[in-house]
């Protein structure tokens, strides 16, 4: 009795051993059989080594390399060259593959692939290149990326875009026919990413680039991150063929979480409570030697408003940041240079009208150095849905040396000045026809110096006259008027504010001059 129980051991251990050997072996020449049948695929894919182990339900392939089947030189330039150095599937259902010519698995693992795709104005195609592609169902209870590179070139083989060390993962992943019906290529519950050294071209005028990168599908954090001007200052004046700001920004981390974000009956939604900016140095240039854009300015409601999505920002933070603004007349004189320093500012409800008969009012909060010496607040207030546009701005500036402002001043209007500027209120109500409210300034000993065309030589008789019109103090109280001014529709709303300023300042300081 015994001998047969060991007998039937053996017996059934060698047919294990034969079956798992005629598994894998048929394994090993069905999976590649698998890729080439599939004619719709557009890669041809090879690889050095091809491991299947049966009992464990996995295999793994090293060295894969995919190319592009086609060798038309226009082809080869319009799609995705890929190194891997092993691809790990786990869960792998061999009788699947056997019965159905299907690869199902629980996860796959991709460990360093370098990718490189050659740009193309084509444009992306859900059914050439999805469902083509991937007629076969794909399904896997996770997809991980470890220590990847990708590549993005140009027609001249210069990177468009270039991201490393990859890290990422993407869970309850299907591409089926229905998911490509409702433009959504792939099915996921959850994904993570994280990447190192980000660089992109963001157009003719500008590169972005990153240390830093994480996103999950609630969160998006980057460090790091910094918009460079691709032309210096010269070079992008001589390009644009109209009045256009230039910008220079750095921030030392960018954070969205809490987001929620899909689609309702076909309409994209993008859902967060917060968005957080934090030590933001930005620089912004005008030249003023292109000629005016004459296209009419949205105002901030507006541009809300014409949102086609459903956008909610419930706050937007921007923290111990410097922001600099400068305008130049031409390369003949220096800049006039606006500082705005320890620059702190939330914002409120920043939302579009889509879905929503009802909004609250966006509200904007500022606080920060005015050139870098006088505290500044400002309160703005609007709704998206005002069809007016009609907002409000309150400010208020506190001690200033008027000589601070001559930055501004002396090559914008060819005049200085000398003073304390104690205290400055205003109110200002406008629209997107016009605006007016109240303006108020308190200054001691204010005196000014007018300049000759050219800014270098003090114009004595202009500065002589001016000095006899305007009173050196506001005798310890505040000097109010009420402005009133009409808005240039191919300007900003700073524009707008600025008139209204500049309107208040003839009412109350330079009376005398504006009157004569």
């Amino acid at each position: 009795m015994l001998k047969k129980i060991v007998y039937s051991f053996i017996t059934l251990a060698v047919l294990a051993v034969g079956v798992n050997f005629g598994v894998k072996y048929y394994a090993n020449k069905k999976l590649p059989a698998v890729l080439k049948e599939q004619k719709n695929f557009p890669y041809t894919v090879s690889y050095n080594e091809l491991d299947v182990n049966v009992w464990m339900g996995s295999f793994t392939i090293k060295g894969v390399q995919l190319r592009p089947k086609s060798t038309a030189a226009d082809t080869l330039k319009n799609t995705l060259y890929a190194s891997i150095k092993e691809v790990g599937v786990r869960g792998f259902s061999v009788w699947k593959l056997l019965r159905t010519n299907k690869i199902v698995a629980n996860r796959v693992e991709v460990i360093q692939p370098e990718a490189v795709l050659y740009d193309t104005k084509r444009k992306y195609d859900i059914k050439d290149d999805v469902e083509k592609p991937f007629r076969q169902v794909i399904q896997t209870g996770s997809v991980s990326i470890e220590q990847g590179r990708f590549r993005m070139l140009d027609s001249l083989k210069h990177p468009t875009l270039k991201v490393s060390n990859v890290f990422f993962t993407l869970t309850n992943i299907t591409v089926d026919s229905t998911s490509v019906q409702k433009n959504i290529p792939v099915r996921y519950r959850d994904y993570t990413l994280k990447a190192d050294s980000l660089y992109y071209r963001a157009g003719k005028l500008y590169n972005i680039t990153a240390a830093h990168i994480a996103a999950t599908d609630t969160s998006f954090t980057a460090k790091k991150f910094h918009l460079v001007p691709r032309q210096t200052r010269k070079q992008f004046v001589a390009i644009v063929p109209v009045e256009k700001d230039q910008f220079n920004i750095q921030a030392e981390s960018l954070s969205v979480q809490g987001v929620d974000w899909g689609f309702v009956r076909d309409t994209f939604y993008l859902h967060t409570p917060r968005v957080v900016l934090n030590n933001i140095k930005a620089n912004i240039y005008r030249s003023k030697e292109p000629k005016d854009d004459p296209k009419r300015k949205k105002l901030y409601s507006e541009l809300l408003r014409g949102l086609a999505f459903d956008l909610d920002v419930k706050k937007l933070q921007i923290k111990n940041s410097d922001i600099q603004y400068e305008e130049q007349i031409d390369f003949s004189k220096p800049a006039a240079r606006v500082s705005f320093s320890k620059f702190y500012a939330t914002a409120g409800n920043i939302c579009s009208t889509v879905g929503r008969k009802k909004l609250p009012d966006t509200r904007i909060d500022v606080q920060c150095l005015f050139m870098r010496k006088a505290p500044l607040s400002v309160n703005w207030v609007f709704n998206t849905r005002n069809l007016n546009d009609a907002f409000t701005i309150k400010g208020h500036l506190l001690n200033i040396p008027s000589e601070d402002i001559n930055p501004v001043a002396k090559p914008l209007m060819n005049v200085t000045t000398t003073g304390i500027l104690n205290d400055v209120r205003f109110t200002f109500n406008g629209n997107k026809e016009r605006g007016g409210g109240s303006f108020a300034i308190k200054y001691d000993d204010l005196k000014i110096a007018m300049y000759k065309k050219d800014g270098k030589k003090k114009n004595k008789l202009l500065s002589a006259v001016g000095n006899l019109l305007v009173k050196n103090d506001s005798d310890n109280r505040l000097k109010e008027a009420h402005p009133n001014v009409d808005r240039k529709k191919d300007k900003s709303v700073f524009n707008f504010l600025w008139l209204f300023v500049q309107q208040g300042l003839k009412e109350t300081v330079l009376v005398g001059i504006v009157s004569g």
